[in-house]
């Protein structure tokens, strides 16, 4: 089910109407029709329709596309919905486009209240009239300081409390350290549940996020749950690996209920591996290459690195994630590579 196109023709019983009525009381009465008419069309989102479009374009095969961001400016999160234009429903399903963007608060500032700001402002009112729903186009997840074998729960609370779509974990080195993640997206789930375990650990408070989804907050704690963990949820849990153990280990780490995407970390490998700075080592592509056979096995997207030079070998090699571009970057990079997909 999803949200037909809306549609404010004049019908042949409306004309009786008006003809009835004349034409000073249906001006009268119009305000309240148009009303009518807006609920009809976001009445209510249906529950099987995805929010995070990450999720909804993996469950129909489709290829994922996404940016880096750096720069956290209302006026940056405004481009970025103009870049996209104002698609349909299902063009937005299927034309090449920024699908999601992966904001990088690992190696830049780690400041809520401007992810915040950027958030409230990659909310377009337009958008969700075109489209008919409340699904964004910019689906947005955050990579945060905190690595895997430290303290990751408060930090996971605090950009998902402001509305983000997922986390990005860096340096995750066995599968203990996994399932913390996971639990920590978690809200504790009620008893008897079917998906009780992992056990969920979130603090609840989502005020904030379920305005930024257009929900209530009853209906944002039903789809604030880790995907694929939980067929409807909305929240997607990335892990990267990122040192040797987490290369030995994958196989565990991707056993562990609730993992939604794995991220391969090349350069940062290449120091744990004794090549610094040397990300096409034949040893970091290797390891590299482990990684992603682990992750084909289990059928968990392994996110890819695409550029104008590599992208048809991304694409014949099977990746349904890729990461190309930086706002802050050359940004000529985007349409070669949103181009490359629209042709293949």
């Amino acid at each position: 089910m999803r949200y037909a196109p809306c549609s404010m023709r004049l019908a042949p019983g409306n004309l009786i109407l008006y003809l009835k009525l004349g034409e000073n009381t249906m001006r009268k009465l119009m305000p309240i029709l148009a009303m009518t008419w807006l609920a009809s069309c976001f009445a209510q989102t249906p529950q099987n329709l995805h929010l995070n479009k990450i999720v909804a374009k993996l469950e129909r095969g489709q290829l994922v596309l996404g940016m880096w961001v750096s720069a956290l400016h209302p006026s940056n999160a405004i481009g970025l919905v103009e870049m996209n234009g104002y698609p349909t429903f299902e063009e937005s399903m299927s034309k090449p486009m920024i699908d999601y963007t992966l904001i990088d608060m690992e190696h830049e500032p780690y400041d809520i209240s401007t992810l915040r700001n950027f958030l409230l402002a990659l909310n377009s009112k337009r958008e969700v009239l075109v489209k008919g729903n409340l699904q964004p186009n910019i689906a947005v997840l955050v990579r945060f300081p905190a690595e895997g074998n430290q303290p990751v729960h408060a930090m996971i609370k605090q950009v998902l409390d402001v509305g983000v779509h997922g986390v990005v974990v860096p340096h995750v080195r066995n599968a203990a350290e996994a399932e913390k993640i996971v639990q920590a997206c978690r809200y504790p789930q009620p008893k008897g549940s079917s998906l009780e375990q992992p056990q969920g650990t979130r603090g609840a408070s989502p005020w904030l996020c379920s305005f930024l989804w257009g929900l209530s907050m009853d209906e944002y704690v039903q789809r604030a749950d880790v995907w694929p963990l939980n067929p409807h949820g909305d929240l997607l849990a990335v892990v990267m690996i990122e040192d040797e153990e987490g290369v030995k280990n994958i196989g565990e780490i991707l056993k562990v209920k609730g993992i939604g995407a794995v991220i391969f970390g090349p350069y940062d490998f290449s120091f744990a591996c004794g090549h610094p700075g040397q990300a096409n080592h034949p040893e970091v592509l290797q390891k590299w290459q482990e990684v992603k056979q682990a992750c084909d096995l289990t059928q968990v997207p392994l996110v890819g690195f695409a550029s104008p030079e590599n992208i048809k070998q991304k694409l014949t090699e099977g990746y349904k994630m890729l990461l190309f571009g930086h706002d802050v970057a050359n940004n000529e990079t985007i349409p070669k590579i949103l181009e490359a997909v629209r042709s293949r």
